[in-house]
Order: C-alpha cells, then structure tokens, then sequence
C-alpha cells in the first residue's frame, strides 16, 4: 500500500510539474509587482517577442540586445482587457533615445491571437496612447502621441491596429479620449 501511495504522489508531482513553468528572468522581472492573469507560459511568451536582454543596471534593467547593454532602459507592463472579452491584451512602453530615437520610448501591444499566441501590433516609437471612444470590431481607436504637430490614429481592421487618419495639434485637447495607463489601472482593479 506504501509503495502505491508513494507511486500515485510521485505521478500527481510529475504531471503538476508539466504543467507549472517559471518566469525567465526577463519576464520575471518585466512582470514583477504587475497585476495581471496571464500565465507563467504567456509572460514568457511576451518577454521573448519583445527580444530584451538583461542590462546588469539596477534602475534601468533592460537592453534592446547584448551589443546594447551600455544603452540600458526601464519598461512598464500596462494589462487591460479593451473588447471585454476576459483575454489581456498587454502594452508595453520602453526604450531611450538609443532604441527610440526623439520620442525617448516605444510602445508595443500584444493582443492574443485565435492561435493562442501573444502578437505585437505595434512595435515603434510613440508615448503611451490614449484610448479614443470610438470603437472599431470591439477595440477603441488608438491615438499615438509624441513630438510633433499631427498625431496618428490606429484603428483595429480585425486582424491588426493600422493607420486611420491623422489629428492635427489644436484638435487633439478636444478628442474624448483615455490614456492606457488608467484604461490599465481600472482594468487591474476588477481582477481578483
């Protein structure tokens, strides 16, 4: 009977095992203090499309590559749930003047797919966006902000977020907008 019980403990470890996995060290540390539900296995997925490296820099933790490391930065995870359909899709804003240039930060999106896969949409320079109240196929409209005097409006055509049409400086104020941060921090409120 011991050598059953043994048996059986040893058979649930193994298969609870299979189906546990740990964060590498740049999703743990991308991810550290975000409220978010995605697994272990989808924040390492995220971690490796964004292609980081570790910078050895305690206040800017990350790099863009291991040829970059003397140009190290910092990235916020902003999670949110924008079509209301209880898959994250996740904002990430990182970057220097090295990997972004003027703007100083680049902002990728990462919306799940109907594969299950985590895929960028974005992935260029640009603040953090404002999400606009006009909704196309369940996701609002994206306003990419920066320096400059026109900024651009993504819309999501069912497949991707492309270029809608451009918002000139003085209509910008006037637009009934709301930034992803907060979009983000309302969302991380209602997970439990």
């Amino acid at each position: 009977m011991k050598r059953n019980a043994s048996f059986l403990l040893s058979f649930i470890f193994l298969s609870t095992a299979s189906y546990t996995q740990t964060l590498n060290k740049v999703a743990d540390l991308l991810f550290k203090n975000v409220k978010t539900k995605l697994t272990a296995a989808e924040k390492n997925q995220v971690a490796t499309a964004l292609g980081f490296v570790l910078s050895n820099d305690k206040v800017q933790p990350f790099a863009q590559d291991a040829d970059s490391k003397d140009y190290p930065f910092t990235a916020i995870v902003f999670p949110t749930d924008m079509n209301k359909d209880g898959k994250e899709e996740i904002f990430v804003q990182f970057g220097n003047s090295y990997t972004s240039g003027n703007t100083e930060t680049s902002i990728s999106l990462f919306i799940k797919n109907t594969s299950g896969v985590y895929k960028n949409h974005l992935g260029f320079p640009g603040m953090l966006p404002d999400a606009l109240s006009t909704v196309s196929q369940g996701y609002p409209d994206l306003l990419i902000g920066g320096p400059g005097f026109e900024f651009p409006v993504l819309r999501w055509n069912g497949k991707t977020y492309a270029n809608h049409h451009m918002v000139k400086d003085d209509a910008y104020e006037k637009l009934k907008k709301k930034g992803v941060d907060v979009v983000s921090k309302e969302y991380q409120l209602t997970i439990k």
